[in-house]
């Protein structure tokens, strides 16, 4: 019996991935350098496996100084909090100088310290070795390394071959996992939003209040005033501006093929509808904002990833994973630094809502049924919920308050108006002061009580500068106020933002001569 060191290296390898759940990290084209993976318990467990005899100690070195600059680019991106290595070197012989130093384990300096630990099998240190590489790795059994001599190319050529096997299949179950489907549903909504997008553009701008309004972007007070529940669903397909346009289809391009691919196009519709569902529902229930887009369904497809990463964490972490976490990571950090022009509020909503519209459908081929049912809990939970606290919550609360007292201005009851409108003002937060203030000016207005008229739509002007409608007002107020020079200028600028209103240009006519 002869210890044959490429048979003994090709049945590790493929004992540790048939037997151990170790998975496929990457190889060398010659396949004499072989990485693996495992992951227990929080603890990624990396082997490095290497079929090469040594002659001496410096070459082993400078080897093991590779394998931890390696090591280093490897695991960058690596969230585990514990990270083990493992260098097992297969050779005829040991180095032929002193090199017992070389085994003793080292630190690894990465984004924290790693350890490694190096093994030597030789044909005379091959069982002791061995056997402290699987107590290390915490393996209860072991594996033969021993071959006959007589057929010892007959085996390896049978390791060799099994291994390329293995290799093949784990490919092969890899792409299937990732290519169950063709995209195509991404392909629909992305012309979809291109079309509704040219359609804003020719009533009159993607930035047109009225415009988006008209198309169904997501608009409080109508859904309030009128059950106009059906802007959370069209507003997904609404878009601000061509970069809003832009982002938002080149993110949905990327994901949605991946996300489509993954669950398949029932699977990912669903997802897309409730993810986007409940990110505005979300937006709704914390934001007054007029909103329109797609990035609160994106964030869904970026919580259905995550899914399928608590599905499949380790196809998940040798793949997309990393990159995945990272780039989620950034557009948190860019929604929560730019939240007074970026509705973070859906994008959270989505990205929950995503997970839990995942969980509810589930992935092609794993029934868990048990998941699904809790999936549906909590989608109807957070549909529920949101719907419940944005009727009630503070936001619409004085939102219903403002709508009270623009009908109480509709019917001349100017008392009535600014009782509601200072109700509305003091339950709400600014995001919610717009519609208060601008019946309320209105209402003292026509009571005669012109000071405080003018306090509200100089506030009103400073919350919404782009509004021509509050500059109109405001240069009314001021006019009956005798501050003709004042009300000029709110005038001119009322035109300037609404050059074809033929009101606006009277009033400046008015005041210049």
């Amino acid at each position: 019996m002869t210890y044959n060191e490429e048979t003994a290296y090709y049945r590790m390898i493929n004992h540790l991935i048939a037997v151990h759940d170790f998975t496929f990290v990457r190889a060398n084209e010659d396949l004499r350098v072989c990485w693996l993976e495992r992951k227990r318990n929080g603890i990624v467990q990396m082997v490095r496996l290497t079929s090469r005899t040594f002659a001496w100690a410096n070459h082993l070195k400078r080897d093991i100084l590779r394998a931890a600059s390696d090591i280093q680019q490897m695991t960058k991106g690596i969230f585990a909090k514990k990270v083990q290595i493992h260098n097992v070197y297969f050779g005829d012989q040991g180095p032929a100088d002193e090199w017992s130093k070389l085994k003793k384990p080292m630190i690894i300096k990465s984004r924290r310290p790693i350890p490694m630990q190096t093994y030597y099998l030789d044909r005379d240190t091959y069982q002791s070795e061995m056997e402290k590489l699987f107590r290390h790795l915490k393996l209860s059994d072991s594996v033969s390394l021993v071959s006959v001599e007589e057929d010892s190319e007959q085996k390896l050529e049978m390791e060799k071959s099994r291994l390329r096997s293995l290799l093949v299949q784990q490919q092969q179950a890899d792409q299937a996992v990732f290519h169950r489907k063709k995209p195509l549903l991404v392909y629909v909504l992305i012309g979809i939003s291109l079309l509704l997008f040219l359609l804003e553009v020719l009533l009159g701008g993607s930035t047109n209040s009225a415009v988006l309004i008209e198309l169904g972007a997501k608009y409080n007070p109508l859904i309030l005033a009128e059950n106009q529940w059906w802007r959370i669903i069209t507003s997904m397909f609404l878009h601000i501006g061509a970069l809003h346009l832009m982002t938002n289809m080149l993110s949905l391009y990327y994901l949605g093929t991946l996300t489509e691919q993954v669950f398949g196009h029932r699977r990912f519709f669903i997802v897309f509808l409730l993810g986007g569902v409940i990110g505005g529902l979300a937006s709704f229930a914390f934001s007054q904002n007029l909103s329109a887009g797609a990035s609160g369904a994106i964030f869904g497809l970026f919580g259905a990833l995550l899914y399928f990463g608590t599905v499949y964490p380790k196809l998940f972490w040798r793949t997309i994973g990393n990159g995945l976490i990272v780039i989620l990571l950034i557009n948190l950090v860019i929604s929560f630094a730019a939240s007074h022009v970026i509705d973070v509020y859906a994008h959270i909503g989505g990205l929950i809502g995503g997970f839990a519209s995942a969980l509810l459908v589930g992935l092609p081929g794993k029934k868990m049924l048990i998941a699904r049912v809790g999936g549906a809990v909590l989608s109807l939970v957070l549909i529920a919920g949101l719907i419940v606290y944005g009727l009630l919550g503070p936001v619409n609360t004085a939102l219903h308050e403002g709508l009270k007292a623009e009908a109480a201005y509709k019917q001349g009851d100017y008392q009535m108006v600014i009782q509601h409108a200072t109700d509305a003002l003091d339950k709400g937060s600014s995001d919610a002061a717009r519609l208060p203030l601008f019946y309320r000016g209105l209402a003292y207005s026509q009571t005669g009580e012109l000071e405080k008229a003018i306090q509200d739509y100089d506030r009103l002007v400073r919350l919404t500068p782009e509004d021509s409608a509050v500059h109109y007002n405001l240069a009314r107020i001021l006019q009956l106020n005798g501050q003709e020079e004042e009300s000029l200028q709110h005038a001119q600028r009322a035109a300037e933002l609404e050059t074809s209103n033929k009101q606006y240009q009277q009033l400046v006519q008015e005041l210049s001569q």
